[in-house]
């Protein structure tokens, strides 16, 4: 699993296209038309890679909340699936999942959490 972890003022994406790789990432492709904006928001872009498990995503959420009591002081998060970090993609069924569970872990830690789409290209 590789990401960053970024404090930011203002983030904003909109799909661009839908991707075509990994292999069965068609069945799993969400499209925000419109575009969505997010302010004082941690940004966690997340690579979910072949082998990764529940407990490494353990690990990212109390990373996250950590940072967060100790710099930023914010309330929201927003995953953004990011699978430029690697070549070594795990599937897309297995990434959805691990995405989730995060989403469920971060909500858990009282934080307001946005996952963006996955499965596309964004601006």
């Amino acid at each position: 699993m590789r990401g960053i972890i970024i404090k930011a003022d203002k983030f904003y994406f909109k799909d661009r296209e839908k991707s075509t790789w990994p292999k069965g990432i068609k069945e799993y492709q969400d499209f925000e038309k419109e575009g969505k904006e997010f302010s004082n928001v941690i940004n966690v872009w997340v690579c979910v890679e072949k082998d990764d498990k529940k407990s490494y995503v353990q690990k990212l959420s109390e990373r996250i909340k950590d940072l967060n009591d100790t710099f930023y002081k914010l309330t929201d998060v927003v995953v953004l699936p990011f699978g430029h970090f690697s070549n070594r993609l795990a599937n897309p069924e297995a990434t959805l999942e691990l995405l989730n569970f995060l989403v469920d872990l971060l909500k858990k830690l009282n934080f307001k959490v946005d996952l963006a789409t996955f499965g596309t290209h964004k601006d």
